[in-house]
């Protein structure tokens, strides 16, 4: 599939009007379907290995609620988050680019995989590591890469 698909999103605006309800969000966040298509969107993304991408914010004025969202997005897997408006795109940006503290983290992690070669589980900073973390530690530092 990866080689004619680029990425799997969806619309949180789009799906209510396409099946007459009258909307996907209430002051709370999403509605529970459309959380539950919002989540198979997540993982069709990772299962077709290309991006899974977050749908819009729509209140693109709202620069607190719009960190709050892309930060959740972020938090739960997706690669990356719809903008509607141009004023978004550093918000969005900032909230899936690691954090200096992530970024320490994740070479403390690779350091102590590449210090003991071979091992399975390691304890790092009292907390027990493996391949899991290995890998979410490259990707930390692959997102902190410029280009």
């Amino acid at each position: 599939i990866a080689e004619r698909l680029c990425a799997v999103t969806w619309g949180a605006e789009d799906l209510p009007a396409a099946i007459g309800a009258a909307t996907s969000r209430d002051d709370h966040g999403l509605l529970l379907p459309y959380e539950l298509v919002r989540s198979l969107a997540l993982f069709a993304g990772h299962a077709a290995g290309v991006a899974a991408i977050e749908t819009v914010y729509p209140d693109f004025r709202n620069e607190p609620g719009l960190l709050a969202y892309a930060a959740r997005a972020a938090r739960d897997g997706f690669t990356g988050m719809m903008a509607i408006h141009p004023n978004q795109i550093a918000v969005i940006n900032a909230a899936f680019s690691p954090t200096p503290q992530q970024i320490e983290h994740a070479r403390a992690v690779i350091a102590a995989f590449d210090a003991n070669p071979g091992a399975g589980a390691l304890q790092l900073d009292g907390k027990m590591i493996d391949a899991p973390h290995f890998r979410e530690a490259i990707a930390v530092l692959t997102r902190a890469s410029p280009g």
